[in-house]
Protein backbone atom coordinates (compact mmCIF):
# COMPACT_ATOMS: atom_id res chain seq x y z
CA UNK A 1 0.00 0.00 0.00
CA UNK A 2 0.70 4.00 -1.06
CA UNK A 3 -0.31 6.52 0.98
CA UNK A 4 0.00 9.65 2.89
CA UNK A 5 -1.49 12.48 5.19
CA UNK A 6 -1.35 15.93 4.48
CA UNK A 7 -1.93 19.02 6.76
CA UNK A 8 -3.64 22.21 5.18
CA UNK A 9 -3.98 25.54 6.86
CA UNK A 10 -7.39 27.08 4.99
CA UNK A 11 -7.02 30.79 3.86
CA UNK A 12 -10.24 32.34 5.61
CA UNK A 13 -13.78 31.82 4.13
CA UNK A 14 -12.15 29.30 1.61
CA UNK A 15 -12.81 25.57 3.95
CA UNK A 16 -16.10 24.95 2.07
CA UNK A 17 -14.71 25.65 -1.23
CA UNK A 18 -11.86 23.71 -0.55
CA UNK A 19 -13.89 20.58 1.05
CA UNK A 20 -15.89 20.50 -2.28
CA UNK A 21 -13.06 20.20 -4.25
CA UNK A 22 -11.27 17.84 -1.64
CA UNK A 23 -15.01 15.34 -1.73
CA UNK A 24 -15.18 16.10 -5.26
CA UNK A 25 -12.31 13.92 -5.90
CA UNK A 26 -12.97 11.57 -3.22
CA UNK A 27 -16.59 10.45 -5.49
CA UNK A 28 -14.20 10.13 -8.74
CA UNK A 29 -12.10 8.05 -6.43
CA UNK A 30 -14.48 5.93 -5.18
CA UNK A 31 -16.12 5.56 -8.57
CA UNK A 32 -13.51 5.24 -11.18
CA UNK A 33 -10.17 4.41 -8.99
CA UNK A 34 -10.80 0.94 -7.55
CA UNK A 35 -6.63 0.86 -6.53
CA UNK A 36 -7.41 3.94 -4.35
CA UNK A 37 -8.24 2.65 -1.14
CA UNK A 38 -8.96 5.90 0.84
CA UNK A 39 -9.08 9.28 0.92
CA UNK A 40 -10.62 10.67 4.39
CA UNK A 41 -11.00 14.16 5.04
CA UNK A 42 -10.87 15.22 8.82
CA UNK A 43 -11.02 18.66 10.84
CA UNK A 44 -9.78 18.77 14.61
CA UNK A 45 -11.42 20.87 16.91
CA UNK A 46 -8.78 22.71 18.42
CA UNK A 47 -6.80 23.56 14.62
CA UNK A 48 -10.02 25.86 13.54
CA UNK A 49 -9.26 26.77 9.58
CA UNK A 50 -7.31 23.51 9.02
CA UNK A 51 -8.05 20.04 7.29
CA UNK A 52 -5.98 16.59 7.00
CA UNK A 53 -6.68 14.62 3.88
CA UNK A 54 -5.18 11.08 4.42
CA UNK A 55 -4.75 9.21 1.30
CA UNK A 56 -4.26 5.44 0.71
CA UNK A 57 -3.69 3.50 -2.62
CA UNK A 58 -3.02 -0.20 -4.02
CA UNK A 59 0.11 0.91 -5.69
CA UNK A 60 2.43 4.43 -6.08
CA UNK A 61 1.02 3.55 -9.55
CA UNK A 62 -2.75 3.91 -8.70
CA UNK A 63 -1.25 7.07 -6.74
CA UNK A 64 -0.14 8.74 -10.05
CA UNK A 65 -3.29 7.85 -12.00
CA UNK A 66 -5.37 9.16 -9.06
CA UNK A 67 -4.05 12.68 -9.33
CA UNK A 68 -4.51 12.78 -13.29
CA UNK A 69 -8.14 12.93 -11.91
CA UNK A 70 -9.58 16.64 -12.59
CA UNK A 71 -10.70 17.06 -9.28
CA UNK A 72 -6.77 16.72 -8.43
CA UNK A 73 -6.07 18.79 -11.33
CA UNK A 74 -8.78 21.84 -10.62
CA UNK A 75 -7.06 21.84 -7.03
CA UNK A 76 -3.93 22.25 -8.35
CA UNK A 77 -4.85 25.43 -10.45
CA UNK A 78 -6.78 27.02 -7.59
CA UNK A 79 -4.89 25.70 -4.13
CA UNK A 80 -2.85 28.98 -3.80
CA UNK A 81 -6.87 30.54 -3.31
CA UNK A 82 -7.70 28.20 -0.56
CA UNK A 83 -5.24 27.30 1.07
CA UNK A 84 -1.93 29.17 3.09
CA UNK A 85 0.01 26.31 3.50
CA UNK A 86 0.57 22.99 3.87
CA UNK A 87 2.96 20.42 5.17
CA UNK A 88 3.16 16.37 5.54
CA UNK A 89 2.42 14.60 8.55
CA UNK A 90 3.25 11.50 6.42
CA UNK A 91 5.00 12.12 3.37
CA UNK A 92 3.27 10.01 0.79
CA UNK A 93 5.46 6.18 1.07
CA UNK A 94 5.22 2.69 1.04
CA UNK A 95 3.32 1.21 3.94
CA UNK A 96 5.14 -1.44 6.45
CA UNK A 97 2.11 -3.13 7.09
CA UNK A 98 -2.01 -2.81 6.75
CA UNK A 99 -4.94 -4.37 7.19
CA UNK A 100 -5.86 -3.74 3.53
CA UNK A 101 -2.77 -5.85 2.75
Amino acid sequence: MYGGLARFVVRPGKRDELLEVVLWSARIARDAEPETLRLDVWEVADEPGVLYVYEAYTSREAFELHIKNPAVQRFGEIADTLVEGWSFVIPFTESLGSTAD
